[in-house]
């Protein structure tokens, strides 16, 4: 009688490798595998033929049904010139790819008695290769082998951002899914290709005739990686009364944060600086630097909003923090980590968060916040802490709805900002807390949330809900401000208005929503009603208001085509600038009490909030201000 031989597990859901399998062995003594991968280092997007090795210590052995897996991450592409992207699976077996569709995935052992098999598993986060011991057993000191990317078909292709990439490997010993993760998994530190442009930093907002700080630093095509071996001298220029800092020599193997120089401004207005490397043609410019723009207040650009490898991302929070400081010239970040999905948090992974953030949090050169995201069926809420400390609601244990979670707060000084409106259609807006829910998320990698369905920011407007506006990218690879999908595409900032760089005046800023929202761009505005800022709730006689005067400024990172204000979900003003940097005025005379909606539980309201659209296709919002009928 033949007996059947081990199979390759096959996956229907990839998705269980880290939503079950990662928090089934999370608190289960590792097995004794020891994973390395060559090369271990790696220019982003680049191809290579990856060989894992993975040895078993003295303590583990693998009889004949016994499985090892290994995730190979979805950013992680078959490197092809192949024009028709269908039908191409990243890695697998010599059955599963065809030629020219994909990376070839072989096995191999040091022992020859031992028969190995291999499969893939394809799926939205994973894809996954699994090997099973078919005959034989693998003892102490055996290698098993993996070839990706093999030359005789396509080349496996890196991530496109520059962060050490982790294979989560596990081992199956007796082929029930019961999954033991490896002592060490297989890394691969991924830096950044050639230098393609120049990203150039400056504080938004300085004063006259004071130095400041410019940052110049070379980046590659993929995702503003810093470039690998670029050395080269920098000019720079401006564009009109700025003093430029001098030309610089910057060589990255030295300087991997680039390089910073001193400039000035003599005069007030809104100024650009650009960098230019006249050798090899490479450029760019500052984000606009407005100086004198605000009598008593900065203009501080933030990321609020990612996931890092304990939730349901990539990447360390140290990496987070640090891309955000160097690679992205952030003021301030705060994770807000999806927790329970990777690792279940246990309050020894919460506190390395708070001494994390704590660790990081530099008054006066960067700003942390110690945050996570809090979820239930009425939606998600990134909570934000004022504080150095704040505990973490095991929300997946004790089912609660958002008043639920406010009482556990109540009189503390946390702040509970909804995410993705509109995206997954949970987001109920019942529910309301103006002393800890005054802001809302109004674009990320999700979508933009400003308008349709009932829960975009326009129908929490016309409630009454008294919430501000801040972006946050909510990327699942630790990218402060980049996208999702790792190309550049930034999809949410937070802007805030402070009187300066501390926490907690950040936070106090947001709180009382001086503050708004890009798409990504640093661009610089502000916007006032009767010399009162955005985000001020004013008690007026609604039947008697006076005319309300805007005041409208705008300087952005592209010509700006289109500047709105919008009056209780209408626009009502239309600017087209066609130009990088506008000023201007408008009058709201109209009677405002026909208009005021009434609710049994609010008194009638009337908001006004600011829309500016570039001819790039990025877009900022001014958090909204009020006029709510005074009490009789």
């Amino acid at each position: 009688m033949s007996v059947e031989r081990p199979k390759p597990h096959v996956f229907e859901d990839t998705h269980i490798w880290m939503r079950q399998v990662s928090q089934g062995w999370q608190f289960k003594p590792p097995a004794d595998l020891c994973c390395s991968v060559e090369p271990g280092i790696v220019q982003a997007a680049s191809g290579h033929t990856f060989i894992v090795t993975m040895k078993l210590g003295p303590d583990l052995t693998i009889p004949t049904g016994g499985h090892i897996t290994m995730g190979v991450p979805h950013t992680w592409e078959a490197h092809l010139g192949n024009c028709f992207r269908r039908a191409i699976k990243t890695v697998g077996n010599r059955e599963q790819v065809n030629l020219g569709y994909g990376a070839y995935t072989d096995v191999e052992c040091s022992n020859a008695d031992v028969s190995l098999v291999l499969e893939a598993s394809y799926g939205r986060i994973y894809d996954l290769v699994d090997v099973v011991v078919a005959e034989g057993e693998l003892k102490p000191g055996d290698e098993v082998r993996l070839i990706l990317g093999p030359n005789d078909n396509c080349l496996l292709q890196a991530q496109k951002y520059a962060q050490v990439a982790i294979f989560s490997t596990g081992v199956d010993l007796d082929g029930n899914m019961e999954y033991l993760q490896a002592a060490e998994h297989p890394t691969v530190k991924v830096v950044g290709a050639y230098a393609d442009r120049l990203r150039v930093f400056a504080p938004a907002v300085v004063r006259s005739r004071e130095e400041f700080d410019v940052r110049v630093l070379p980046v590659d095509i993929y995702s503003f990686n810093p470039a690998t071996n670029y050395r080269g001298r920098v000019e720079f220029f401006s564009d009109g009364e700025m003093v430029p800092p001098p030309s610089v020599e910057i060589d990255t193997s030295a300087s991997p944060k680039g390089v910073s120089a001193k400039a000035t401004a003599p005069s007030s207005g809104v100024h650009y600086l650009t960098a230019l490397d006249a050798k090899t043609g490479i450029s760019g410019r500052s984000n606009p630097i407005a100086v004198d723009f605000l009598p008593d207040r900065h203009i501080y650009f933030g990321e609020m909003h990612s996931q890092m490898w304990e939730s349901m991302g990539t990447g360390t929070t140290e990496e987070f923090f640090e891309w955000g400081r160097d690679n992205g010239g952030l003021d301030f970040c705060c994770p807000a980590n999806h927790y329970n999905q990777r690792y279940e948090v246990t309050d020894e992974i919460w506190q390395e968060l708070v001494d994390c953030c704590n660790r990081y949090n530099e008054p006066g050169r960067f700003v942390t916040m110690v945050s996570y995201e809090w979820a239930s069926g009425a939606g998600h809420k990134n909570v934000y802490y004022r504080d150095e400390w704040g505990e973490f609601d095991y929300w997946y244990r004790d089912k609660k709805n958002p008043d639920q979670l406010w009482e556990t707060l109540e009189g503390r000084d946390v702040l509970t900002i909804p995410h993705h409106p509109k995206g997954c259609g949970i987001l109920d807006w019942s529910y309301r807390n103006d002393m800890h829910q005054r802001l809302m998320e109004i674009c990320s990698s999700w979508c933009l949330g400003e308008v349709g369905g009932g829960q975009s920011a326009q129908k929490a407007l016309a409630l009454g809900h008294r919430v501000g506006f801040v972006g946050g990218t909510d990327s699942h690879y630790g990218l402060a401000c980049q996208g999702s999908y790792h190309v550049n595409d930034g999809n949410g900032m937070a802007c805030v208005m402070a009187t300066e760089l501390t926490r907690d005046a950040i936070w106090q800023a947001l709180w009382d929503r001086r503050c708004y929202a890009t798409t990504g761009d640093k661009i610089v505005l502000d916007f006032t009603m009767n010399g009162h800022p955005l985000g001020s709730d004013i008690a007026a006689d609604l039947a008697s208001a006076e005319p309300r005067a805007f005041h409208m400024r705008v300087a952005g990172t592209y010509c700006v085509d289109k500047v709105e204000i919008i009056r209780n979900n209408e626009v009502v003003f239309t600017a087209e600038p066609g130009q990088d940097v506008w000023e201007g005025e408008w009058t709201d005379d109209s009677p405002l009490d026909p208009i005021a909606p009434t609710f049994d539980y609010d008194r009638p309201f009337v908001f006004y909030y600011m829309r500016v659209t570039q001819g790039n296709y990025q877009q900022a919002w001014a958090s909204p201000i009020w006029l709510t009928q005074e009490k009789a």
